[in-house]
């Protein structure tokens, strides 16, 4: 498919605050309240404007965040149409224009830029598309995601190495695993099918790759074991996990959720269910992922849970409901019960239990060994992979959506939220001793 030209608008400069270190969290409630009535008194700064007030209104979610330097980044927001929208600014975040509009389904969307000029974006699910750029967004070419027979896929999971090199996870009928790897070198305009990654009766569910050769999956397993490829995902091998203090369970269930940091550095979570006792109530098994969605039962009926897990990014589901159980399997969550994580320096070779900050929130990486959280009003770091962190420092910032926190140097850091229903992003560039507020624009689903 020949080039797209891009629509662009350029919004007026956003609404920004600063957020300074210790600020109560009190200034989250009245931010809420604050962008209502700016909204009101000063309709000016809304980047969009239509004849239709319901669509100048409309609210977004954030799909994903993707800065490539302090002032030159993108984000995608999703609307509940099923269009997506993505931004950009070169000016870290005063201005931003729109790039790139087109249809996403719950699935989600992968957005990855190798630097200024080049990046991919993704459509997950069962129409799935690919858009390329090669010049920062001015234009774009798009092709449907081909391989197979394309009525009965749905692509998973995408993971780019850098501008030429990606894999995809995609669902089919037509293999016993019901899931299969494919590879790219072009881009994405032709692809390798690679078979199936994960073995026996183990499910795929994301690829990660942190190099062309080296790459890592999200499997529901037998076992507790990660799954890693070192040629590029042409074979995959399992890697053992050390059990923590009071070991894993000996039957059940395992989501494993493996991903790399930075460098050689590898995360894992592990999530172990054991399996359900008749209709006792005791026990539960995996119904999907992500989100991570388990079936149990109350008094013999069966029960939903949707869990928040370590691994969880913000891709895939909306993220702005609050952190509750809920019985109907919506994107309210709470953390899942018996998670264990672990992290590497060496690429899996050794691995050490890691307890990073329990209260929900976000972790970014400068380098294998080197790691932010960031929750509602605090932060905490750790410089050696995880295994240990600093007491927590209160920060007058809200809490990052899962997955959203990119720390470029140990200086210069971004990450997305919500605050209410505007979509926020907070960037420091002096180490997160100060943390500047940028209130996303209004956009309209065209």
């Amino acid at each position: 498919m020949g080039p797209e030209v891009p629509e662009v608008d350029e919004a007026p400069p956003v609404v920004r605050a600063r957020a300074r270190r210790g600020v109560s969290l009190i200034f989250v409630s009245l931010l809420v309240i604050g962008l209502a009535g700016l909204d009101f008194v000063h309709p000016s700064t809304r980047a969009e404007t239509s004849p239709v007030a319901v669509a100048a209104s409309a609210t977004y979610q954030l799909a994903a965040v993707d800065f490539v330097s302090p002032d030159t980044g993108w984000f995608a927001a999703t609307f509940d149409s099923g269009r997506f929208a993505l931004m950009h600014t070169t000016d870290a975040g005063n201005h931003w224009a729109r790039q790139l509009s087109g249809d996403v389904g719950r699935a989600g969307l992968y957005v990855k830029f190798s630097d200024s000029t080049t990046g991919v974006v993704a459509v997950l699910g069962p129409r799935s598309m690919i858009y390329r750029t090669s010049d920062g967004g001015r234009r774009w070419s798009s092709e449907p995601i081909r391989g197979g027979v394309a009525d009965l896929t749905s692509v998973s999971s995408v993971s780019f190495a850098d501008a030429f090199h990606g894999w995809l996870l995609r669902s089919t009928p037509t293999v016993a695993s019901g899931t299969e790897l494919l590879r790219t070198s072009d881009g994405g305009a032709t692809w390798t099918n690679l078979g199936s990654p994960a073995l026996g009766n183990d499910l795929a569910y994301r690829v990660h790759f942190s190099n062309i050769q080296v790459g890592w999956l999200e499997t529901l397993s037998a076992r507790p074991y990660a799954y890693k490829s070192v040629d590029g995902g042409a074979t995959w091998s399992h890697v053992p996990l050390p059990a923590p203090r009071a070991g894993w369970p000996p039957t059940g269930q395992f989501l494993v959720a493996v991903q790399p940091t930075q460098g050689i550095g590898v995360i894992a979570t592990v999530a172990s269910f054991t399996p359900p006792a008749g209709r006792s109530g005791i026990g539960a098994s995996v119904a999907s992922y992500p989100p991570l969605m388990v079936r149990a039962f109350d008094g013999g009926v069966p029960v939903y849970y949707v869990y928040a897990t370590f691994a969880d990014t913000i891709s895939n589901t909306s993220w702005s409901a609050p952190h509750t159980k809920n019985r109907s399997a919506s994107s309210s969550q709470v953390q899942a019960p018996n998670q264990v994580q672990l992290g590497s320096v060496d690429g899996g070779s050794t691995w050490s239990v890691i307890a990073p900050p329990n209260a929900p929130g976000a972790i970014g990486y400068s380098d294998a060994q080197d790691w932010w959280w960031i929750g509602s009003g605090a932060w905490s770091t750790s410089s050696d992979g995880g295994t240990t962190w600093t007491p927590s420092r209160n920060l007058g910032v809200p809490q990052p959506l899962p997955g959203s926190l990119q720390v470029l140097d140990p200086r210069h850091a971004w990450f997305g939220a919500m605050a209410g229903t505007r979509a926020v992003l907070e960037n420091t560039s002096d180490g997160s001793v100060h943390w500047q507020m940028t209130v996303l624009p209004a956009l309209k689903p065209s």
